[in-house]
């Protein structure tokens, strides 16, 4: 079983502020509403201000639920890969400073075999798209049956970009490794059909485990390399 390190998940901690200001805002009209069954109420359009003040708290709910999808899907990852076999270490929620701020890399794992990056994707639906597309298209039935398309943003070019931070950051602390990025799926209710080359795409916890403790890194690391790598994405 593969060691799981949590890091500081900044969706996690967004999800939880949306939540608390959804309840917040919720319970304006819901005390209102007590207060009233217990004789006090304001007068006149004062009436309706509470309602009206409770109003965001939908606003805040919605946000806290599309956080929360991206946090389940995260969470479900991270049970798959603590699957992996021992000698594997998984690495969540990896912050790491960039010319343009702070990154967050959902999953950092590190073998023997290699140095990967998963981006997790959480979406529902048929996703349908091409390695080179800015974005993809997401097609999805509606709960009362109805089917919209939605577009995304192409999910290999952002592990790309992540890949490219990570190996620049080894780079600078001396530590020339290869990392291999990968996107997973994570929803079971989704269905990928998108043609890559580069950069595997993945929607079975069973492709991506077996991905990742098969692949044939283009250039392997020593025991020296794996524990820099390891004491560089700790810090």
């Amino acid at each position: 079983m593969a060691v799981i390190h949590e890091g500081n998940n900044s969706l996690k901690e967004r999800a939880n502020k949306y939540k608390l200001l959804a309840i917040t805002f919720f319970s304006i009209p819901i005390i209102y509403i007590v207060a009233f069954i217990m004789g006090f109420y304001f007068n006149g359009p004062h009436h309706l201000l509470p309602f009206i003040l409770g109003w965001p708290g939908l606003y805040f709910w919605k946000k806290y639920t599309v956080l929360r999808s991206g946090v389940q899907g995260e969470e479900r990852t991270a049970n798959v890969l603590e699957g992996l076999p021992s000698g594997y270490e998984v690495f969540s929620s990896v912050h790491l400073s960039t010319d343009s701020g702070t990154t967050e890399l959902d999953h950092v794992i590190i073998g023997e075999n290699g140095v990967f990056v998963v981006e997790v994707k959480n979406h529902n639906g048929s996703i349908y798209g091409r390695e080179e597309d800015h974005t993809w298209t997401q097609h999805k039935v509606g709960r009362k049956g109805g089917e919209y398309s939605k577009e995304m943003r192409n999910p290999v070019k952002q592990v790309r970009r992540q890949v490219h931070i990570l190996s620049d950051y080894l780079k600078r602390n001396n530590t020339k490794v290869w990392v291999e990025g990968v996107v997973y799926f994570s929803n079971p209710q989704v269905y990928v059909n998108v043609t890559t080359v580069r950069t595997p795409v993945f929607s079975s916890s069973n492709e991506l485990s077996y991905f990742l403790t098969n692949y044939e890194p283009k250039r392997k690391m020593n025991a020296s390399d794996i524990e820099k790598v390891k004491r560089l994405i700790a810090n």
